[in-house]
């Protein structure tokens, strides 16, 4: 008998032999689980990112762009990945390479199970793993990131290997207060929100092997490296000061401050939430021991909280003595500059706006919003998928935000047309930039991104050619995939040439 509840349970099969597909989509189904179907491994990771699937089971082998990919392959980036990583992952693998690959297949899966599958064996395997899963999870199931253990073990390898790293710690200020007037639900979602903050920052400015851990509370970790510890601590600062403030009132906004009663029960003005980031990293002089890292953490911590708003502040020196002066001289020119430039910013998120305009009741924003921070799905996207807006209820609201003009599918060129366009721009810098030329007059070319504020792409493209002119419209994801898909097909004599030239 089933203890765990699959009502609502998603299950991701990355399998390309048809009729095993097609048999256990069937069982799925039937033992209640919601099944998304994915047949080449390219398309695994990106699945995963926007469905975020409750477990998932991959064939040892995958039809990819180029060939066969190693399902492994697919399962240790999974694995090395602290947004996928609490995922449980089956691998289907053949008999006759079970024995052969045994030690491959105990590093970075949860478990595995001959291909075709056993359907009891199955089932227990599934349950088994979503009950592990639901147990490790415990301490750290509001925002799923890797807990205290796996924060400790980042850390300590790094130690071992004597590598360059920086350890920030983020703290919410005022959190309390927020919590003790607004309730432990909205608390929550704040505490979600600036785990994807966090987490996407990481992401887009940090490295591939970089780390987020979520200590508890209003506390979470980031381990990255010396280079890149001032934009990503930049950064996230900029982020939770535009964002942080729609979790209250209007009024509470307009104010600047919430009312609350202290343990005494008089009445104090508490300024809103702010975000401190206590950084320390070794590069100068290797750290000892994580004892030692935590030492400096809290020293700087304690300094930041005597600080007004949100700050960071680099410990550049593994050392337990730091004077008072020493750290004053340390606090980041950066940071200031953030600060600064987030004030007085008229910025609404997308959920404000389709709320404001009344496309969305505060209700429907918090159940989108929650789909949006669990999943790392784009917010719009969430929203369409739930069924609560249309895709031009969505471009509308985005062209309020950004003041970009939306991309009218109907004015795409012809084919003959689009291949001209493609060749000004590499492959990679398309795909890794999430940008498509549409358009070229004399010397302005008009580009189609998910982002039309990344301006470190528009400055690529203009390099690229000559410091030409740049226009940007903005399209929502699935209308970039129709560009997309369409690029790649109607041009894939130029597609294969650059990925030649690219190897």
């Amino acid at each position: 008998m089933s203890y765990i509840s699959h009502e609502n349970k998603k299950v991701l099969l990355a399998e390309h032999q048809k009729s095993i597909l097609d048999i256990l989509v069937y069982l799925l189904k039937a033992w209640d689980y919601e099944v998304i179907t994915a047949t080449k491994g390219a398309s695994v990771l990106e699945i995963v990112r926007q469905q975020q699937p409750d477990i998932i089971i991959i064939d040892y082998t995958l039809p990819g762009i180029d060939g066969l990919i190693d399902g492994l392959e697919v399962s240790k980036a999974l694995k090395e990945d602290f947004l996928t990583a609490h995922i449980p992952v089956i691998i289907l693998i053949d008999k006759k390479h079970m024995r052969k690959k045994m030690l491959e297949i105990e590093q970075g899966v949860d478990d595995y199970i001959a291909n075709p599958p056993d359907p009891i064996d199955l089932e227990v395997r599934l349950e088994m793993a979503l009950r592990r899963t639901a147990y490790q999870l415990h301490a750290n199931a509001l925002t799923k990131l890797p807990g205290n253990r796996r924060i400790e073990k980042v850390i300590q390898t790094k130690i071992e290997q004597g590598l360059d790293f920086s350890v920030a710690y983020y703290d919410i200020d005022n959190f309390k207060s927020f919590n003790d007037k607004y309730g432990y639900m909205k608390g929550d979602n704040l505490i979600r929100h600036t785990a994807y903050i966090i987490s996407t920052i990481v992401k887009r400015y940090g490295n591939k092997d970089d780390f987020v851990g979520h200590i508890g509370g209003d506390d979470f970790v980031v381990v990255t490296t010396p280079e890149n510890e001032v934009i990503i601590a930049s950064e996230s600062i900029s982020n939770f000061n535009r964002l942080a403030q729609f979790h209250y009132s209007v009024e509470d906004r307009q104010m600047g401050y919430i009312t609350v009663k202290d343990r005494r029960g008089n009445l104090l003005n508490t300024p809103l939430v702010s975000i401190s980031i206590a950084i320390v990293n070794n590069k100068e002089s290797k750290a000892q021991s994580i004892v030692e890292i935590m030492e400096i953490v809290n020293e700087v911590k304690r300094y930041l909280k005597t600080l007004p708003g949100s700050n960071f502040l680099i410990n550049r020196r593994v050392s337990a003595k730091r004077e008072k002066e020493d750290l004053d001289q340390k606090v980041s020119v950066e940071h200031k500059s953030v600060t600064k430039s987030t004030r007085g910013v008229k910025y609404k998120p997308l959920g404000q706006i389709l709320l404001e305009s009344q496309v969305l009741s505060p209700q429907q924003l918090e159940v989108a919003l929650s789909k949006h921070w669990s999943t790392g799905q784009k917010i719009g996207t969430s929203i369409m998928d739930l069924g609560m807006a249309s895709a031009g209820d969505i471009a509308r609201a985005l062209e309020l935000q950004l003041d970009i003009p939306h991309f009218d599918l109907r004015k795409l060129k012809s084919d003959k047309e689009l291949k001209e366009l493609i060749r000004m721009i590499p492959l990679d810098v398309m795909k890794d930039h999430h940008i498509i030329p549409v358009d070229k007059e004399k010397n302005v070319i008009s580009l189609v991104m998910l982002d039309p504020k990344d301006f470190k792409a528009i400055d690529e493209v203009r390099s690229l050619n000559n410091g030409c002119s740049i226009v940007t419209f903005f399209v929502l994801e699935n209308e970039f995939k129709e560009i997309w898909e369409r690029t790649i097909k109607e041009n894939s004599d130029i597609i294969q040439k650059e990925k030649q030239n690219i190897g």
